[in-house]
């Protein structure tokens, strides 16, 4: 009797042990891509929205990897690197900016909702005065399923 019930447990003990390998592996995708993008917005140089408007132009890496779990769970980022110029658009007495720039933004989805996001933004740029800005944002939230949502915003 003994026996078969250490023939049992042992049977299950592998069961359990081996099941995770007969699930399907994750599927992982990952994309890299040259971008380059023009568009019309205000200079970054502080953490307050307005001013003169500036035509950029940005060139950049980008690359997109995720990761899709048998469940439905996806992990998953954005990460960009790049240079930009950006031009005054009415006012041709402001300076010129030259800079870099970083975006990242990291996720994790679950059941089909965004459980939590984060994004930073790290922005430098030199003016064709000499003047200089850095600026540095970050944002996270967390969507718990039945709970309100946390997040923050941070700008420095």
């Amino acid at each position: 009797m003994a026996r078969h019930l250490l023939v049992g447990v042992l049977a299950t003990a592998l069961l359990l042990i081996g099941g995770p390998a007969f699930a399907d592996p994750p599927i992982t995708e990952t994309i890299n891509e040259k971008v380059v993008n023009t568009f019309v917005d205000f200079l970054p140089n502080t953490c307050e929205l307005g001013g003169p408007l500036y035509t950029f132009t940005t060139t950049n890496n980008r690359v997109e990897h995720s990761t899709t779990f048998d469940d439905g769970r996806v992990h998953g980022g954005v990460l960009e690197t790049g240079t930009f110029v950006a031009v005054p658009l009415e006012d041709p007495s402001l300076p010129t900016y030259t800079g870099k720039f970083t975006n990242r933004n990291t996720f994790f989805v679950e059941n089909g909702m965004v459980v939590t996001n984060t994004t930073t933004r790290t922005v430098h740029g030199t003016g064709s005065d000499g003047s200089t800005f850095n600026i540095h944002v970050t944002s996270h939230a967390n969507v718990p399923p039945t709970e309100t949502i946390n997040d923050f915003f941070r700008c420095h």
